[in-house]
């Protein structure tokens, strides 16, 4: 049986947070991924003048695009980039997601993120979780330059083939500049890799006490190409 993993995010860009591992776990015939986006990313191109509506239809092909190469179909709710909050409607939704796909792992955005709507979806998601009642492993992905403090716990490591793959995956997003963001997360993946032992890593925090072993990250295989 497939275990259920959800990638909660904000804007339809912050899968890059996750993205190694997203793509690790696409790979993997005993995972399957839910990718949530609570908003469309409507004011992601406001500096530049351009209307919500068609900055969301933007990005939501984006997103869709990104999602292909994992074999996921994304799942929009339905808040507002630059106004996310936790109403018990959106907690209502994402909580019949988890009890349709009872997850073993979820990743989100770490509660005191400088973004706002970051600190709102990782509410909405534990919130979601208390309503289902379940109780899956939650970790916290990094966002840079959004995330800061946040203690990292978790590494997951890998080589050059992934690394590939995730800028491939990142460039997609075009419309946020999606070859800088690659070149960040490059260098950025050089350094967490440095810490891991790894060629390149991703970085996590966890809502588990400190010190407690992980289920999740213990079960992953280790990937080195």
């Amino acid at each position: 049986m497939k275990k259920y993993v959800f990638i909660i995010n904000a804007h339809p860009d912050d899968l890059i947070g996750t993205a190694g591992l997203a793509l690790i776990l696409a790979g993997n015939a005993g995972y399957e991924l839910k990718i949530v986006d609570f908003s469309r990313g409507e004011r992601g191109l406001a500096h530049q003048n351009v209307p919500m509506a068609e900055c969301a239809a933007m990005r939501t092909i984006e997103e869709k695009n990104a999602c292909a190469l994992l074999g996921v179909e994304p799942i929009f709710l339905d808040e507002i980039d630059g106004e996310i909050s936790a109403p018990r409607e959106t907690c209502e939704e994402l909580a019949a997601l988890f009890r349709q796909f009872p997850p073993c792992a979820v990743f989100t955005h770490w509660p005191v993120d400088r973004h706002i709507d970051h600190v709102m979806t990782g509410a909405a998601t534990l919130n979601a979780l208390r309503i289902a009642q379940l109780k899956p492993e939650v970790f916290f992905h990094h966002q840079t330059p959004q995330t800061l403090n946040m203690p990292f716990l978790h590494y997951i490591g890998f080589g050059e083939r992934i690394m590939q793959k995730k800028c491939e995956l990142i460039r997609h997003y075009v419309c946020q500049n999606g070859d800088h963001l690659a070149d960040r997360k490059l260098c950025e993946g050089r350094f967490l890799g440095f810490k891991a032992q790894m060629p390149y890593a991703e970085a996590y925090g966890s809502y588990q006490l400190a010190g407690e072993s992980s289920a999740f990250f213990g079960s992953l295989p280790r990937v080195t190409e």
